[in-house]
């Protein structure tokens, strides 16, 4: 990551198109993911929520600075808010989910951006978000045997789909040579 803190103005406008494409998604996502309701009542509906962490883990693999997973899932989700009848919930949860993105990224000092760290910022984003629907959604009222299957489901599914397809998606954007002006030589190097 360059030296300096400060955002470049290329790095403002790809963090905002893709904020803005990634809400699009999260839009069209809530009408597929009506077809999970029948998972739900088991918990295996949330191997498909995953979708929803992608602004936190795609945006910084492609910007690589400080906050731009929580940016970047924020935007996307306030967007999603607006389009969709989720509203400023859809915010909360781009908050949440954005920060559990973020911890990951931070904790390798914003220097590494493999799969690996890509997985663990998709699942870990999934663990945030689920203690959020825990309290909010008052699943303290279902079976307890439901719990764990959601929470793994959730997790597997921030893996997969915030994980492994943001990564596959973010290289495939680099190999396209579009993204070269927002990685340093060393950053590059660390895909």
């Amino acid at each position: 990551m360059a030296g300096n803190h400060s955002w470049k103005l290329n790095e403002i406008v790809v963090l905002v198109i893709l904020s803005i494409a990634i809400g699009i998604l999260f839009w069209g996502w809530t009408f597929l993911n009506s077809f999970t309701a029948p998972l739900k009542a088991i918990g295996l509906d949330y191997l498909f929520a995953g979708t929803w962490f992608i602004g936190g883990t795609l945006v910084p693999y492609l910007i690589r600075r400080r906050g731009s997973a929580l940016l970047g899932e924020l935007l996307a989700a306030i967007l999603e808010g607006f389009i969709t009848q989720w509203g400023i919930t859809a915010a909360i949860w781009g908050l949440v989910q954005g920060v559990g993105s973020e911890l990951v990224f931070a904790a390798t000092k914003y220097k590494k951006w493999d799969l690996k760290t890509m997985i663990l910022a998709g699942s870990v984003a999934g663990v945030f978000s689920y203690i959020l629907d825990f309290f909010y959604s008052q699943y303290w009222t279902l079976q307890p045997w439901v719990w764990p299957i959601q929470l793994v489901s959730i997790v597997a599914g921030g893996a997969f789909w915030a994980g492994w397809l943001a990564y596959r998606i973010g290289r495939g954007i680099q190999k396209t040579g579009v993204t070269a002006n927002l990685l340093s030589g060393e950053d590059a190097a660390r895909t």
